[in-house]
């Protein structure tokens, strides 16, 4: 019998050859979809038969794995209907249309902004009361809900991270699309082996490609945010396109000392510059 984590490496093996079957979107997303459909119900079937050995096992289940795979099957449905609606549609519509849909995520992540930080900042104090099944305090509108038919495969807030994953993965996808609306001839940057690797943190490179990018040093301007954090990626060997706009918006959120990255090779830099004088 597989076991849950196994269930997840084979739907990304499958998933992993999506682009293979077809050229189509579309289709490229209605087999995605039916392979998010037979991992849930492998896991669904697993979890029922053979359950958890003790409570943190059931909260790794619901609140890393199960999400694992039903947040992508909530992502491949919202994609194809995205591309469902806007197929042969011009420029002007299609970017209007991807705009609108951006709108509606930030709308859902600014209404669930406290699970949307509990998820983001890796937070546990809540997990027995979020994660596992037999639970008292969920309240009674979502057991009486579609979603809790089924109450041996459903938690309190699974279903919440997993659309908080959904939609992450969403933005990524629409502000891609949108470049390659606004910029047709730059989709792709290749980049070579890098030489150099960077040793600080993902979010520190963000912070500076944004201060770069806002300050128009970059090609005067012309280069997208995305273009340009492939760019520096690219230079010290890490992914940070694919998270750039993640990372705008947990900067964004920061209560106090939004730029300490920038400060802190501020400060670095005058105390080196004063010792020098000496």
């Amino acid at each position: 019998m597989k076991t849950y984590c196994e269930i997840i490496f084979e739907l990304e093996r499958q998933l992993s050859r999506m682009k293979d079957v077809s050229d189509s979107v579309t289709e490229q997303m209605e087999y995605a979809i039916g392979h998010c459909k037979i991992a849930l119900e492998n896991l669904r079937e697993l979890v029922i038969e053979k359950g958890f050995p003790d409570h943190q096992s059931e909260i790794k289940f619901f609140k890393q794995i199960k999400p694992a795979a039903y947040g992508k099957l909530l992502f491949y449905r919202l994609v194809f209907n995205i591309e469902s609606k806007r197929k042969n549609a011009d420029i002007s519509v299609s970017r209007r249309y991807l705009q609108k849909c951006l709108y509606k995520i930030d709308e859902y992540m600014d209404e669930y902004h406290v699970k949307v930080q509990y998820y983001r900042c890796g937070f546990k104090h809540l997990d027995e009361q979020y994660f596992l099944r037999d639970n008292s305090e969920i309240p009674l509108e979502l057991k009486n809900s579609r979603q809790l038919l089924d109450e041996k495969f459903f938690t309190w807030h699974d279903h919440t991270f997993s659309v908080i994953m959904a939609n992450e993965m969403l933005a990524d996808y629409i502000h891609e699309e949108i470049e390659k609306l606004e910029y047709p001839r730059m989709t792709h940057i290749k980049r070579s082996k890098p030489t150099h690797y960077w040793s600080g943190k993902k979010i520190d490179l963000a912070e500076m490609a944004y201060a770069l990018h806002y300050a128009r040093l970059v090609d005067n301007g012309k280069t997208s945010i995305r273009e340009l954090a492939d760019l520096i990626g690219g230079l010290f060997g890490i992914e940070l396109g694919k998270d750039i706009y993640r990372l705008h918006t947990e900067i964004q959120q920061r209560k106090i000392d939004r730029t300490k990255f920038l400060e802190f090779l501020q400060s670095v830099l005058r105390q080196r510059l004063d010792d020098d004088d000496k």
